[in-house]
């Protein structure tokens, strides 16, 4: 039997993919989804925190319109940047036009300087991946960093130079990691930072421009239900007997593939395939060594608060579906507008806001007080008109939200997942990977996971 800790995305993937193979999938919350659920209250559906479906791989993108035909909208991205009180198109290193005069030419000076030093030094290069073994393509890792490996904040200032790393770059992910920058290693950019060449910076500090960068310039949402339709929709497929939810893992001796469950009740696999955050899974794991256990404790993240308001009256900005704030004296670093995926996330004459706070493991402020800087600060920047104009408040904690690349993850994590996958249990997702991953990256982990069980077995 393959054990699953874990009804996310990940999770449920590898059950659907492990066909009929005998599996149990266990998850401790009532619903499926993981952090790719959804919450329906007065009328308004809110996500735990913005999740777009981005599908290149041929064949998960047939699986997945299988899933539900006729269910998704094909949307192409509207995401903006509010910063020197205006709003700009994302990227901002491509769409510095309408920004006061002197920011655009700190930015490009600062651009062109790094093309000066390019022809004398070497550009910065990103470590590479390496595949922990080749039956499990998506654990790749880099291995410990050098002592002269560029920081993350090194990577922005020689890629994109000091005027963009200080009005946006800097800003923003100083409070989205919540740390010195210099702290963050550069081995996670490579796909999620588009870095445009100088005719598109030029160009974007003269006019506005409709060529599409990065990753996610289009992207896939249901229809109606929120986000979570789709780990629903792959619940469904599974056969009878295979899920069960309300259920907590409680400990794991990785040696003897056994899991105990809700502190009594214990099933062994031949495999074990978990989405747990692996710093949790470490904490878990009865047999793991000492050593391993202790540099577990070094792996850092995140935590999120998504603030939800239901609100009165038409959305502030006519398409916009996600703004970034840099702004350091603002609470949030980035503003989501469900209502702009479908309509259908908020009633008649309404629309959805979802303010997202990041903040160290631990503390964050109390909820309500949250709501009120949140508030506050969506009116100070325009995106809500009046205070009596929210009529519902929700708020969504995610105590583990983005894993921190930094020198200690790149030093533990090779041999804490090695000592893992040699027993057979393979972490996966975003979370069980330790990694930064989007949706689906999490439905490629489980198809892959299923053919190294199927491999394995063979």
């Amino acid at each position: 039997m393959v054990v699953i800790l874990g009804a996310g995305l990940a999770g449920l993937s590898a059950a659907c993919h492990l066909g009929s193979a005998e599996t149990l999938i266990v998850e401790r919350h009532d619903e499926v989804g993981g952090l790719c659920r959804s919450f329906r209250e007065a009328g308004f559906t809110f996500d735990c925190t913005g999740h777009l479906l981005h599908v290149k791989d041929p064949e998960l993108r047939r699986w997945v319109q299988e899933l539900l035909p006729d269910g998704w909208v094909n949307l192409q991205r509207s995401a903006w940047i509010a910063s020197h009180g205006v709003l700009t198109p994302y990227p901002f290193q491509a769409n510095t036009a309408g920004l006061p005069l002197d920011v655009r030419l700190d930015c490009l000076l600062g651009f062109i300087e790094t093309l000066r030093d390019r022809h004398r030094l070497a550009a910065p290069a990103l470590p590479e991946l390496r595949p922990l073994e080749p039956a499990l393509p998506f654990l790749a890792l880099a291995g410990a960093a050098a002592p002269d490996e560029p920081s993350f904040l090194a990577w922005i200032h020689a890629t994109f130079g000091a005027g963009f790393a200080r009005h946006f770059f800097e800003p923003y992910n100083r409070k989205l990691f919540q740390r010195d920058l210099s702290e963050i290693t550069a081995d996670w950019v490579s796909w999620s930072i588009p870095r445009p060449e100088l005719a598109d910076v030029l160009r974007g500090a003269i006019t506005t421009t409709d060529k599409s960068f990065g990753y996610n310039p289009e992207f896939l949402y249901p229809r109606e239900g929120g986000i979570d339709r789709l780990p629903r929709a792959i619940a469904q497929r599974l056969p009878r007997g295979v899920l069960r939810t309300g259920v907590t893992v409680t400990a794991l001796d990785a040696g003897r593939l056994r899991v105990t469950l809700d502190g009594s009740e214990t099933v062994e696999g031949d495999s074990v395939l978990s989405s747990l955050p692996l710093p949790a899974l470490a904490r878990l794991t009865t047999d793991l060594p000492p050593a391993l256990r202790e540099a577990s404790r070094a792996l850092s993240h995140v935590s999120v608060r998504a603030v939800n308001l239901g609100v009165r009256g038409p959305p502030p900005h006519p398409d916009a579906q996600w703004i970034y704030v840099p702004d350091a004296a603002t609470p949030f670093y980035r503003v989501g507008l469900p209502s702009a995926l479908t309509p259908a996330m908020a009633p008649e004459g309404h629309h959805a806001l979802t303010a997202e706070i990041s903040a160290l493991p631990g503390t964050l402020p109390p909820p309500d007080a949250s709501i009120a800087q949140s508030i506050d600060a969506l009116i100070a920047l325009g995106l809500l008109r009046d205070r009596a104009d929210v009529v519902h408040t929700h708020v969504v904690d995610i105590p583990e939200a983005y894993v921190v690349f930094d020198r200690e993850r790149r030093r533990v994590l090779p041999e804490l997942m090695r000592w893992y996958v040699r027993r057979g249990v393979v972490p996966l997702g975003r979370y069980g990977a330790w990694d930064y991953l989007s949706m689906e990256d999490c439905l490629r982990h489980g198809r892959q996971a299923a053919a190294w069980v199927a491999r394995r077995r063979a």
